[in-house]
């Protein structure tokens, strides 16, 4: 999977996650009526959870990993906080075309600084 792959795929993930938790909130309400099940149930949707946010959370640390800070926030605020260019320009105060400039550069830079 390519670098630009896997940052388009963290809403994606955010969303498996919170799935996962309503999944375990519907499983604890099911194992009322059989408690005994409700152990097993409960340990592996926390497990699931546990992978799908570590998962999450090293997506979020290879953005952090950048040094140049506008190439983190572009990041961030496209893959993270899923806004489109238009409004990444307006919060950033830059043009979409520099945007795009810095967000090659740092997809460039993550490529080469790790396995992708």
């Amino acid at each position: 999977m390519e670098i630009k792959e896997r940052l388009a795929n963290i809403q994606y993930k955010r969303l498996y996650i919170e799935s996962l938790k309503a999944t375990l909130e519907q499983d604890r309400e099911l194992s009322k009526l059989f408690p005994k099940h409700l152990a097993e149930l409960e340990k592996e949707d926390l497990k699931q959870i546990e992978q799908a946010e570590a998962d999450l959370q090293a997506d979020i640390d290879l953005i952090n990993s950048l040094d140049d800070e506008l190439q983190r926030n572009i990041l961030t605020e496209r893959y993270v906080n899923n806004l489109k260019w238009d409004d990444i320009a307006d919060k950033l105060y830059f043009s979409r075309q520099v945007l795009f400039k810095h967000h090659n550069k740092a997809l460039e830079h993550l490529t080469r600084h790790n396995q992708f």
